[in-house]
């Protein structure tokens, strides 16, 4: 993730968050603030800094607004939990990505792409079961790599959250969820007819976005030429851009004429999107893409499924770095329906910055005065390695199927 640069004013360097993002010389050429260190940590170690850089001529230091961990050392962390925090399975994530981004490469090819989708069609008996031992769902999301596009890592998100939303709504339907999940796969199928520039860009003139605007038909009609005939699944994929006020496409229905696997892939779209695709790459947070979601659900969402989205992940969804009130940082691993505001965290540092000797992990709603006052970077979303190296599309689609 990448990080704005600030400049900073030398007196209010030992109450920021970050790190000194280039080192500073003083008039004899020699280090006064090396690169990397810590800001928190000068109040203890470096209390003269900011008399001794004022002493040098200097005002301000550039600053990183990054959090003292990673999102490698979070991930490593994690995995250390007891009890253990289950995530989905990035074997089969992976496996789903490449055989998508197989299709896509072969989508002019009618033998190749129909056996790419019948391959993903099977998928979702082995996504389910997955997804219901997964207990918080933003730490199983992925980020987009060298090794898949936005499209297809965009596609596995929305499945997945399709179908925990689709559970969480109607716990007893599997066969629902599983049809969920896959309109949630093939949602944005239509655009592998699309050219490159249109899919990748939103600057499309009026001509332009009305023919991407017909995506969802072209999927649809394609999931029907492969012998799809599930209602819950080609309604996903047709009328997942219709608007709970009438205004959406390509239909114009409302309300609950709206088919409930398309409500349910709509929110998970939408908050996909707002994730990924913010301008500001220091916004590209899932607590700020829920609140993007609540603040259009009034004319574009169910209520119920936005609801269920928020007691699903929380205000604070798991991954969000957060401030605590006693200045400490650490990570959101998971929150619970009955207190939305105070998750369990596992804390990096302590009041002072300095790294934590021990990982300790906090339950918020049991300690008394500690409560989150700031949420700074996101560590949700997971990148994944090649799982298939680089060979022609009709090897890797003949390897996946025999999987």
């Amino acid at each position: 993730m990448k990080h704005k640069i600030l400049n900073v004013a030398v007196g209010e360097l030992p109450d920021c968050y970050g790190v000194v993002a280039e080192d500073v010389f003083g008039k004899n050429g020699a280090i006064i603030l090396p690169a990397g260190i810590a800001l928190l940590s000068l109040r203890e170690t470096r209390p003269e800094i900011v008399s001794n850089l004022l002493r040098h001529g200097i005002t301000h230091v550039k600053v990183k607004n990054q959090p003292e961990i990673t999102s490698g050392e979070f991930r490593d962390a994690l995995g250390k939990v007891a009890p253990r925090i289950n995530q989905f399975n990035p074997l089969l994530a992976q496996l789903t990505i490449h055989q998508f981004a197989a299709i896509y490469r072969n989508i002019d090819d009618k033998f190749l792409r129909e056996r790419g989708i019948n391959s993903l069609l099977g998928f979702s008996s082995k996504i389910h079961p997955e997804l219901s031992k997964t207990s918080q769902i933003t730490l199983s999301m992925v980020t987009e790599n060298a090794a898949n596009d936005w499209a297809h890592s965009h596609s596995l998100n929305v499945a997945l959250l399709s179908g925990f939303l689709a559970q969480k709504l109607f716990p007893m339907w599997t066969e629902f969820a599983e049809n969920v999940i896959l309109g949630g796969l093939f949602h944005d199928i239509g655009k592998a007819f699309l050219p490159d520039s249109m899919r990748k860009t939103e600057e499309l003139n009026p001509s332009e976005l009305r023919i991407l605007n017909c995506h969802p038909l072209l999927g649809e009609s394609l999931l029907k030429d492969v012998g799809v005939f599930s209602g819950d699944i080609l309604g996903a994929v047709r009328s997942h851009h219709e608007k709970w006020d009438g205004t959406g496409t390509p239909d114009n229905l409302n309300k609950e004429a709206i088919p409930i696997s398309a409500r349910i892939v709509a929110v998970a779209n939408a908050f996909e999107n707002f994730a990924a695709k913010c301008d500001d790459v220091d916004k590209r947070r899932c607590d700020q893409a829920l609140t993007s979601v609540i603040g259009v659900t009034q004319t574009n969402f169910d209520k119920k499924v936005v609801r269920t989205l928020l007691a699903s992940i929380g205000l604070y969804p798991p991954g969000s770095v957060v401030k605590l009130s006693d200045d400490r940082l650490g990570v959101v691993l998971e929150t619970k329906e009955r207190n939305l505001v105070c998750p369990r965290v596992m804390v990096f540092t302590d009041e002072k910055g300095r790294r934590a000797a021990k990982l300790e992990i906090l339950n918020i709603a049991r300690e008394a005065g500690v409560f989150i006052k700031d949420v700074f970077d996101d560590f949700s979303k997971r990148e994944l390695d090649s799982y298939i190296p680089e060979e022609t599309p009709k090897k890797i689609l003949a390897r996946v199927r025999a999987v």
